[in-house]
């Protein structure tokens, strides 16, 4: 991604966890689907959702080119 710099932040409630990480590295245009990342060759990506999925949970992704890119995760616990 060629990031300067990368932030996780994760809260805790007593049924969730919610994580967002985020960079400011050249971002990219997102597939319209997050099922579309593997055919883009996001495969890291690709294998976050697939991990969130099985844990019943669910992902967003937000990037533009030049952005940088923001990565939310919510799962149960």
């Amino acid at each position: 991604a060629e990031a300067a710099r990368a932030e996780v932040e994760i809260k805790f409630d007593e049924d969730r966890i919610a994580v967002t990480i985020s960079d400011d590295g050249k971002g990219f245009e997102p597939p319209e689907s997050l099922e579309a990342l593997p055919s883009t060759g996001k495969l890291g990506l690709a294998g976050m959702q697939e991990r969130v999925q099985l844990l019943g949970g669910r992902l967003k992704l937000e990037s533009k080119p030049g952005k940088g890119t923001k990565i939310f995760v919510e799962a149960p616990v």
